[in-house]
This record gives C-alpha cells, sequence and structure tokens, in this order.
C-alpha cells in the first residue's frame, strides 16, 4: 500500500472540510453519486454483454450435447444474439438503445418460451 498523492491528500482534506462547514442540503449534495460518464457506461454495457455472451454459449452447448429441443435451442441462440447485439451498440456508444433491445427481446423470448 502507497501513501496518497499530495493532490490527493489535499482534495480529501478540502472535502472533509467542506462536509464540515456545509448544511444539511449542501452534504446531501456532496454525497449524491455522480453521474457515470460515456466512457465508463459503454465498458459496463460491453462487460454484462460478454457475460450474458459466454453464458448462453454455455448453455446453448449443455443444451445441444443433452440432447434438449430445438425451440430452447432457438431461444438460447437468439440470447446469443441479443447479447452481441448489447455489446456492439454499447462499444458504438448507443448504451441506452442496446439495453433496451435486450431487455425486450428477453421478455420476448421468455414469453416464446412460456407458450
Amino acid at each position: 500500500m502507497r501513501a496518497p498523492g499530495s493532490n490527493e491528500y489535499e482534495r480529501l482534506q478540502q472535502d472533509v472540510l467542506r462536509m464540515r462547514t456545509s448544511s444539511p442540503e449542501e452534504r446531501r449534495a456532496l454525497l449524491r453519486p455522480q453521474r457515470t460518464s460515456p466512457a465508463n457506461a459503454r465498458k459496463a454495457m460491453m462487460a454484462v454483454a460478454v457475460v450474458y455472451l459466454v453464458g448462453a454459449v454455455i448453455e446453448t452447448v449443455k443444451a445441444i450435447h443433452g440432447g434438449e429441443s430445438a425451440p430452447l435451442i432457438a431461444v438460447l441462440v437468439a440470447a446469443t444474439a441479443l447479447a452481441g447485439a448489447m455489446f456492439e451498440l454499447g462499444r458504438r456508444g448507443r448504451t441506452r438503445i442496446g439495453f433496451t433491445v435486450f431487455v425486450i427481446g428477453l421478455v420476448a423470448l421468455s414469453l416464446v418460451q412460456a407458450l
């Protein structure tokens, strides 16, 4: 573990002083989480998409080797495609659209699978 840099230490001291001298409303505003930057949102979207991609591929392979029905395998392949679309849209900076497409697609696949 290393000691914080002087700029970081000074920033922490300023934050503590600001908390001590502020009103309750200002304290709440200081403690309110900051918005995620677009770059962080893209990275998070891509990470979630990769997790879903890997999971869907693994489940598809298990279903194929387990002799599951064709509609189940088709739903798993469609879920893999949705995760791939979410990854690509997230990579291009369309995180809200990618998440919306993914969620609506999974709901639709759940309804199809229930039938």
